[in-house]
């Protein structure tokens, strides 16, 4: 597959808070953002692959802050790192308080999602390469690929772990 950039899939969604968003106290629920961030890393990922692709992981979901309902928020996910088989996004969610004038905009929300690229059949495709152009692409993908080969050896060791009982 041909080489992409990050600009080439990088993506966003905006969102205006309302009532079923929220819990009784008027702040969003944890799934509705979870489920945001995660469209908007599928859409990154499927713009990256052209094929069809699935979650394969989330990266801890860190919930920097609350959002309150009436907020507009932007949820935005660019590629950080590719594997043969896999591709990790950071996706992070800026909130907007039209209702609190006197608030600035800020990140509420931010998390790292590893998708992988299906045939029709549900094999694993070879995903696209991810060409860096800056310095700070290349630095989110050198710490991508840290993350990568930590995922790995811990689910190597527990392979070893598991055929050994």
């Amino acid at each position: 597959p041909e080489p992409h950039t990050v600009g080439y899939s990088q993506s966003s969604l905006i969102h205006l808070v309302g009532p079923s968003d929220c819990t009784l106290l008027g702040f969003v629920h944890g799934g509705v953002t979870m489920k945001l961030m995660d469209e908007v890393a599928g859409i990154v990922a499927a713009r990256h692959c052209k094929t069809n692709i699935v979650t394969a992981s989330v990266d801890a979901i860190n919930f920097h802050e609350k959002i309150k309902k009436g907020s507009v928020i932007t949820i935005s996910g660019r590629m950080t790192f590719t594997s043969n088989k896999s591709m990790e996004i950071e996706v992070f969610v800026d909130a907007d308080p039209f209702v609190d004038e006197s608030r600035e905009r800020y990140r509420a929300v931010s998390a790292f999602f590893t998708y992988v690229s299906l045939s029709k059949e549900g094999k694993p495709l070879p995903v696209p390469q991810l060409l860096t152009e800056t310095e700070d692409e290349k630095r989110r993908f050198e710490e991508g690929k840290g993350r990568y080969l930590q995922t790995k050896a811990k689910r190597q060791a527990e392979v070893q772990q598991a055929a050994r009982q």
